[in-house]
C-alpha cells in the first residue's frame, strides 16, 4: 500500500514551480478626468499603481505618446493608502496633462511600468512589469459662439502693456516702444496667440520675435508670451494706438471672454530734422531686436493650490482668529459663571424661589429665611421708629398673619396664595420705604462746621 506521504511527495514534483511561490499582487489603474475636450482643452490622465504589500524602489515608467498633442510630464509621484474592493492597497500615483491641437478621435496607448515589491508573507521584493490599459477620447470642433481670429482655450487671461518712454512729447522721427504682456492660466505658451500687427499710415511698426514663458507649477500649466512693437512716427497730428485684444474660450464655464488694453491718444509734434527718418528706418529693418525665448520658469511653490506664501497668511490669519475666539469663549465662560453667582445670590432669585415653593412648612420657611437674609430688612429694623404709621402697622399684620397661618404647622391651598400675595406688597412697601429712608438721610447731610 501506497503511503499517503509518498503520495504528497510525488505532487509536488509534478506541481509546476511558478504554482508553489508566493504571488505578486500588483496592478495599476488609468484614469481620465474628462474624455471629450476641445482642441487646446487640457485634461489630466492619472496612473495608479497598487500593491498588496509595499514598494521598494521607484516606479520606472514610460512617457506617453499621443499624436496631435502636447504632453505635459508631472513625473513627481505621490504615495498614498487606497481602498480597493473592500481591501487596502499601497499605491503610487503619476500623472500627465495632455494639451490636443486637433479635432478627432485618439487613443492613449499602453504603457510599461516597472515596478518592485514583494509578494504578501515575505518580504524579499521582486521585478514586476505592468501594462496599462488603452484610453480613448475625442476632441470636438470650435464651438460656434467663438467668432475670435485665434482660437485659444485658457482658464483666464491678463492682458497687459508698458511704453518705453512718456507719450506726453512725440514728434516726427521719434520711436518708442509698447510690449504686451499675455499671462494665460491653465494653458501652454506656446498657445497663446500673437498680438495682432498695427497698421498706421502715420507710422511705421516693426514686431520683434515674441518671448515665451512656461510658469507651469506643481499642479497646471500656465505661459507667459511678451510681445514688442517698435514705432516710427513719420507724419504729425493727433493719433491714436489701436487697442490689443485677447479673445479665449473657457471650457469650464462654456463662454467667450474678451479683455483689452484700451486706445491710446497721442499728439506728435513736426521735425524739421526729416532727413533723420530714412536713417532710422534703414535701422530698424536691419537691426530689430530678435527676443531670445526665456528658459522655463517654475512658479512658487505651492499648497493646495495657491502660492505658498498665501497659503501661510491664511493659515496665520486663521491660527490668530482661533485663538482670539478661544480667549473670547473663556471670557464669556468666566462672565457667565460671575454672573450666575450674583443671579443665585440675588435678592429676587429667592423672592421668586419663595413664591414658587411648596407649601411644607420647613421648605417655605426654608426659601423664607434665604430671601429674608438678602432682602436688607433686619438691616432697616433699627429705623422702623421712623417708619409712617401705615408701615408699623402692616408689619405687625405681618407678624399677626404668620401666627395665625403656622400655629398649626400647616398652611391650607388658599391661605397659602393669600400669604405669597402679601409677601408681593409687603416686599414692594418695604422696597419703597427703604428708597425714601435713603434719600432723607442724604438730603439731610450737612457739612461739618469748621473749627
Amino acid at each position: 500500500m501506497v503511503k499517503p506521504a509518498a503520495i504528497l511527495r510525488l505532487l509536488l514534483l509534478l506541481l509546476p514551480a511558478g504554482l508553489l511561490q508566493a504571488q505578486v499582487h500588483c496592478f495599476v489603474q488609468t484614469q481620465m478626468d474628462r474624455q471629450s475636450v476641445y482642441a487646446q482643452q487640457p485634461f489630466k490622465v492619472t496612473f495608479t499603481v497598487y500593491t498588496a504589500t509595499w514598494f521598494t524602489a521607484p516606479l520606472d515608467f514610460d512617457n506617453i505618446q499621443i499624436p496631435d498633442a502636447f504632453i505635459l510630464p508631472f513625473d513627481r509621484t505621490q504615495p498614498g493608502m487606497f481602498t480597493r474592493s473592500g481591501k487596502q492597497y499601497a499605491g503610487i500615483q503619476f500623472y500627465f496633462i495632455v494639451f490636443p491641437y486637433k479635432a478627432g478621435k485618439f487613443t492613449i496607448p499602453a504603457i510599461r511600468i516597472v515596478a518592485q515589491t514583494p509578494p504578501e508573507g515575505q518580504s524579499t521584493s521582486k521585478k514586476i512589469t505592468l501594462a496599462s490599459a488603452p484610453q480613448s477620447f475625442i476632441v470636438k470642433p470650435n464651438p460656434p459662439s467663438f467668432t475670435g481670429a485665434d482660437w485659444f482655450v485658457a482658464k483666464n487671461v491678463f492682458i497687459s502693456e508698458d511704453w518705453d518712454k512718456s507719450l506726453s512729447h512725440l514728434k516726427v522721427g521719434d520711436v518708442v516702444k509698447r510690449t504686451v504682456t499675455i499671462n494665460a492660466k491653465g494653458t501652454l505658451p506656446q498657445f497663446i496667440p500673437a498680438a495682432a500687427r498695427d497698421t498706421l499710415d502715420w507710422a511705421s511698426t516693426y514686431i520683434a520675435d515674441a518671448v515665451l514663458e512656461d510658469t507651469r507649477d506643481d499642479y497646471d500649466a500656465n505661459g507667459i508670451r511678451k510681445q514688442t512693437f517698435t514705432y516710427l512716427l513719420e507724419k504729425e497730428g493727433a493719433f491714436r494706438f489701436p487697442a490689443k485684444t485677447i479673445t479665449w474660450w473657457n471650457p469650464y464655464s462654456g463662454k467667450v471672454y474678451r479683455k483689452t488694453t484700451g486706445v491710446v491718444n497721442v499728439q506728435v509734434q513736426p521735425n524739421p530734422n526729416l532727413g533723420i527718418l530714412t536713417t532710422l528706418k534703414d535701422s530698424l529693418n536691419a537691426g530689430v531686436t530678435q527676443a531670445p525665448v526665456a528658459a522655463v520658469h517654475k512658479g512658487p511653490l505651492q499648497i493646495m493650490g495657491m502660492p505658498w506664501y498665501w497659503f501661510a497668511c491664511i493659515a496665520a490669519g486663521a491660527v490668530l482668529l482661533l485663538y482670539w475666539l478661544v480667549l473670547l469663549l473663556l471670557r464669556l465662560y468666566r462672565w457667565a459663571v460671575q454672573w450666575r453667582k450674583r443671579v443665585l445670590q440675588s435678592e429676587a432669585h429667592w423672592f421668586r424661589k419663595l413664591l414658587l415653593s411648596p407649601l411644607q412648612l420647613p421648605v417655605l420657611l426654608r426659601n423664607l429665611y434665604h430671601w429674608w437674609d438678602r432682602s436688607g430688612i433686619n438691616r432697616e429694623a433699627a429705623f422702623t421708629s421712623t417708619l409712617p404709621a401705615a408701615e408699623q402697622q402692616l408689619q405687625q399684620e405681618m407678624h399677626t398673619y404668620f401666627h395665625e397661618v403656622y400655629h398649626n404647622n400647616t398652611v391650607a391651598a388658599k391661605a397659602g396664595t393669600a400669604f405669597k400675595k402679601r409677601l408681593r406688597h409687603y416686599r414692594k412697601a418695604q422696597r419703597k420705604t427703604c428708597t425714601e429712608t435713603k434719600q432723607v438721610i442724604a438730603l439731610q447731610q450737612q457739612l461739618w462746621p469748621d473749627a
